[in-house]
Order: structure tokens, then C-alpha cells, then sequence
């Protein structure tokens, strides 16, 4: 499994070395800070101890855009309890059975600021939300205890735990975002702006949150290329009729 951290707008230095520790306890390598808001000082070396290495190299991005734009896909999991009519939020235990997970690429972990969580701008980025059944009262955790659970809860998972195969169709595609390029592209949308609620972003993130099969996501390749094949047909019609 190819587990990332992602912490958003994080305040104290302590916590992101702590979670820098924590992740050299499971071996993972990839930490990301979108937004901080506190520099990785001595405080921050000190709360790694001996896991220095994913604090080291962790990788700073201003805001989501820049993050999106320069990491391979992947479903974004937020861990929080701001749950909306569009947006339901599952427990961690369902978190394994997920199809979107389970198909080789990588898995992004993402966790908000220490006093208020992510934002709901920060869960728009998100193909699923997810919570911890905590039996206390008190129902929030301090930042890398919550990293902590998150990453043994799905490295103890059975489901987890299952080797993955790669799909056996060549033509499914593990995100529907190529697929959708292609066709908005065709439709002469435009795409280059990476703006957070450009046609690409919004039809990617629905579409991830149906948890399509890879059958499902090759009958979508399928529909495109037909759609483009039309709209090829309808251009040189018309450019024919122009012509006489």
C-alpha cells in the first residue's frame, strides 16, 4: 500500500515532527504540508526524534492547486466530522473495503489544522471523508495520535492486507481523469488554468466518489471515444457544407 500524509494549514512544528516519527514507524516516506502555518524549526526536528527523514524531505505547497498539479492521482482521504448533504463521512473500520483504494495507486491521508479541522473548502479536494469511533466523550484527537490511528488501523486491516492485482483489461484506466481530458478537451472546454472548480476537477471528483468498477470506468472510455468519433464526423460535415 502507498500511504502519503497530508497535513493542511498544520500550526505547531511539534506536531508535523511527530507525525514525521510516526510515519518512519510504518515506513512511509511521503509527507505533504499544503498552507503551514508554522515553520520546521528545532521544535519540529525535536518532535521527530529519530524519524527525521519524512520531515526532512517533506515536500511545501502554497494551496491545493499546486499540491494537485504536481502528485499523481490518487483518492484523497480527509479525515473529519464536517459532514453535509452531499458529503457523508464513514467510519475508519469501512475505510479498507473502498474499491477506490485498492487499485495501485497511491493514497493520500489528509488531516487539518490542530483547532478546527480542514475547512469545507479543504473537503471540496476530497473523495472521501472519514471519521474515528471514539467511545469517550471528548471525540477530537490531537494531531498525530489521529495520524497514528489512521495509518495501524489500515495496515492492521485484513482488507488491506490482500495483495494487489492489477485490473486484466488494458483499456480501464485505475482514474477516470485521462478519460475525462480527452472528452472536455474535444469539447473545447478550457483546462489549463488548474482552477479548483474547472469541469475536469468537478466531473473527476464525482465520478471517484461513485467508487466505479474498472468495467464501469472501460464502458466511460468507451462513450468518450465514441462521443469524440462524432464530434470529428459533425466538424468535417460542416466544413464540407462551408466549402460549396
Amino acid at each position: 500500500m502507498d500511504l502519503k500524509i497530508v497535513l493542511v494549514s498544520t500550526k505547531y512544528p511539534r506536531n508535523i515532527g511527530m507525525v514525521s516519527r510516526i510515519m518512519c514507524n510504518y515506513g512511509l516516506s511521503d509527507l505533504f504540508l499544503i498552507s503551514p502555518a508554522c515553520e520546521l524549526d528545532e521544535k519540529a526536528r525535536q518532535g521527530a526524534a529519530q524519524g527525521q527523514s519524512p520531515l526532512r524531505n517533506a515536500k511545501i505547497y502554497k494551496d491545493w492547486d499546486s499540491f494537485v498539479e504536481a502528485n499523481p492521482p490518487g483518492p484523497r482521504i480527509a479525515f473529519s466530522r464536517r459532514q453535509g448533504k452531499r458529503r457523508a463521512s464513514l467510519p475508519l473500520g469501512e475505510l479498507p473495503q473502498l474499491d477506490i483504494l485498492n487499485k495501485g495507486e497511491p493514497v493520500y491521508l489528509v488531516f487539518g489544522a490542530e483547532d478546527h479541522g480542514l475547512s469545507s473548502d479543504d473537503l471540496q479536494w476530497a473523495h472521501r471523508l472519514c471519521y474515528f469511533e471514539l467511545p469517550g466523550e471528548l471525540k477530537s484527537m490531537n494531531l498525530s495520535h489521529a495520524v497514528l490511528v489512521a495509518i495501524h488501523s489500515l495496515f492492521i486491516s485484513p482488507a488491506w492486507a490482500q495483495p494487489h492485482q492489477e485490473p486484466q483489461s488494458p483499456t480501464a484506466k485505475a482514474s477516470p481523469e485521462p478519460i475525462l481530458r480527452e472528452w472536455l478537451e474535444a469539447l473545447e472546454f478550457e483546462l489549463d488554468t488548474q482552477k479548483r472548480w474547472n469541469a475536469l476537477v468537478m466531473l473527476n471528483q464525482l465520478i471517484m466518489k461513485a467508487s466505479p468498477s474498472e468495467e464501469e470506468l472501460h464502458q466511460l472510455n468507451m462513450i468518450v471515444q465514441q462521443t469524440r468519433r462524432r464530434l470529428h464526423e459533425a466538424k468535417m460535415l460542416q466544413n464540407d457544407q462551408s466549402s460549396h
